[in-house]
């Protein structure tokens, strides 16, 4: 049984660092330059989910079968330029699942709980960035309910090389 609560202090985070690095190492692939990473330490992991342990506006919600963390999805909120109509959006800035433990409904449960999270903000609004060659998130998105909003193109200046 899969179990999704908010990360804690406590939590070892052994299982969430191999996560993220799975999620980076999968986004590499889906643009030859641009997802690239360079040095990915456990201190930048550790730092990222331990930022929203006590920040009210976000969170790191954690699947756990039995005491492993097998999948996370992190949220926050922010305000909007005061000329939007919109004022505050919900972000979500990961969502992963460890590929042992895909298409049993666990990202689905981290999504309904960040969902919530907003509700609790009253945030009616919330995006989610993933690559457009990632077609397994796109339709899993879509699927959720989620439309496309907007397109970010990627261009090259001829006057620079990869770093």
């Amino acid at each position: 049984m899969i179990q999704i609560r908010a990360l804690r202090l406590e939590d070892d985070l052994r299982d969430l660092i191999d996560l993220s690095r799975d999620f980076f190492q999968e986004n590499q692939g889906h643009h030859d330059d641009f997802f690239k990473i360079g040095q990915l330490n456990e201190s930048s992991i550790v730092d990222y989910f331990s930022r929203w342990l006590d920040d009210e506006n976000g969170d790191t919600f954690i699947a756990l079968a039995g005491n492993r963390i097998v999948g996370y999805i992190t949220v926050y909120v922010r305000e909007q330029a005061a000329y939007w109509s919109v004022k505050k959006v919900g972000d979500i800035s990961g969502l992963m699942v460890h590929k042992d433990y895909r298409r049993r409904g666990i990202a689905s449960q981290l999504l309904a709980q960040a969902r919530d999270f907003f509700a609790q903000h009253a945030v009616r609004y919330f995006t989610v960035y993933t690559a457009v060659e990632n077609k397994a998130a796109i339709a899993f998105y879509k699927h959720s309910g989620l439309v496309p909003l907007y397109a970010t193109m990627v261009g090259v200046s001829h006057s620079l090389k990869p770093t």
